[in-house]
């Protein structure tokens, strides 16, 4: 009943967040024929000259050199002129919390109605700012499950989601809050031995998730984060998750900073490391044996930079000089990765409390800190699809796979800054965004 309830209440965002923001999507012609300036087609690959892109219905249905007239593709097709710009695929983030704020009223957190709608409203921005997909990674109140299936219904705009509901971890670990006074009830996913962490799988399971998120280190800000710290699980905890999550077919999204609890979560299956700090010449062996990714996060540890003092005095908080040792090693980390051949998603930690430009700033990161732009860009698309088995879907442009595409001023491998300002904005062959000029008929 809650469920149904929290999905009835985000229908009525539409009718709340009248921001531009949340605009309405253009009605989709039976097909849109798109002139781009430029096309990455195919992320880590050279860009592809000025291109005619066709699109009928959700997908990408042909691509040809040059700029063809629309009528010759149907009657009624209209044209988009992105003549002048460079068009891609949609961004795509691995390491979000949709639900999760940092700034939010008490009223927020009490209401499932409004923090239903607040959720809702980040997602509408996610879209415009050109995330077209979402990994959230954590929300233990269970509203990013009814925001993702309404997004899915197209009753809401917004990025496609895979959501992984609560976080899975031991009693008093890493995501293991209960809620203070005041918030919306929910029971933690905590687990303690073989039995009761399959059970939690199973429950994460049947509320609807798509990945399992599970902690096996503390925190990067925290002592139970720090490089030789042990892993939060026993090993027979973390085989008994990733053995119910093999049974059930979901992934594994662990949470890791310490060398033993990376290695731990490599060993036992995991699909993604999440932050994945203190990776040694083990690590590095265990990402290439289990085909593992690593989504580093460094635009999250940039953050606890500029806030050092604040991060510092909670408790089993590291000192003022281990979180900036922490913070420096998190932000160097997606070069040092990719200097040593482990492959890269991308994802932010980021939600409501930040721009929804994070994404595009992390793709910066990961340039700043040695990675070849065009592949900080493929981490961020075809890498994504890769990740979430939607390769076949998503992360290029290519005729057959949806038509998720962003356009820029520019071209984002010369400039990957570029994609802090996209101007055009089409997920699964709807228009959600397009600045000057407007598509026209012709």
């Amino acid at each position: 009943m809650r469920g149904f309830l929290v999905q009835a209440l985000v229908v009525l965002a539409l009718l709340t967040i009248g921001t531009a923001a949340a605009q309405s999507p253009q009605p989709s012609p039976t097909t849109w024929v798109i002139h781009a300036g430029a096309v990455l087609a195919d992320p880590g690959s050279a860009p592809l000259g000025p291109q005619t892109i066709v699109v009928r219905g959700s997908r990408i249905v042909s691509m040809q050199p040059g700029f063809a007239p629309a009528a010759q593709f149907a009657s009624d097709a209209r044209l988009i002129n992105l003549a002048d710009r460079f068009v891609l695929p949609g961004l795509i983030d691995l390491h979000m919390h949709l639900a999760i704020s940092m700034n939010v009223d008490p009223a927020t957190l009490s209401s499932e109605a409004r923090l239903a709608l607040a959720t809702a409203g980040h997602a509408a921005r996610l879209l415009q700012a050109g995330v077209t997909t979402v990994r959230d990674v954590g929300d233990n109140t269970g509203v990013t499950l009814a925001v993702r299936d309404a997004i899915a219904d197209g009753k809401l705009p917004g990025p496609r989601i895979f959501a992984a509901g609560r976080i899975i971890t031991r009693t008093g670990g890493h995501g293991a809050n209960l809620p203070m006074p005041g918030d919306l009830p929910y029971t933690p996913a905590t687990c303690d031995g073989r039995e009761s962490c399959r059970r939690v799988v199973r429950e994460n399971v049947e509320s609807g998730s798509d990945w399992l998120k599970v902690t096996v280190s503390g925190s990067g800000n925290a002592a139970s984060g720090q490089a030789d710290a042990a892993p939060n699980l026993f090993p027979d905890e973390m085989e008994a998750i990733a053995g119910a999550a093999r049974q059930a077919g979901r992934p594994i999204a662990a949470h890791a900073h310490s060398t033993a609890a990376i290695n731990l979560a490599l060993d036992s299956g995991a699909r993604t490391i999440e932050h994945g700090t203190y990776f040694d010449e083990d690590s590095i062996e265990l990402f290439k044996r289990h085909q593992a990714w690593l989504v580093p996060t460094a635009f999250v540890a940039e953050f606890v930079r500029s806030k050092i003092d604040m991060f510092a005095g909670v408790p089993d908080a590291k000192s003022g000089d281990e979180l900036r040792a922490w913070t420096d090693a998190a932000i160097a980390g997606p070069g040092r990765a990719w200097r040593a051949g482990i492959p890269l998603g991308l994802g932010t930690d980021g939600g409501p409390s930040f721009p929804t430009t994070a994404t595009a700033h992390e793709v910066e990161l990961y340039v700043a800190s040695g990675v070849p732009a065009a592949e900080a860009i493929k981490a961020a698309t075809a890498n994504g699809a890769r990740i979430l088995g939607m390769q076949d879907k998503i992360g290029r442009v290519a005729p057959g796979l949806l038509a998720d595409l962003i356009a820029v001023e520019g071209n984002p491998v010369d400039d990957v800054s570029r994609l802090r300002d996209v101007s055009f904005v089409m997920k699964e062959g709807v228009v959600y965004r397009h600045e000057s000029p407007s598509p026209g008929q012709r």
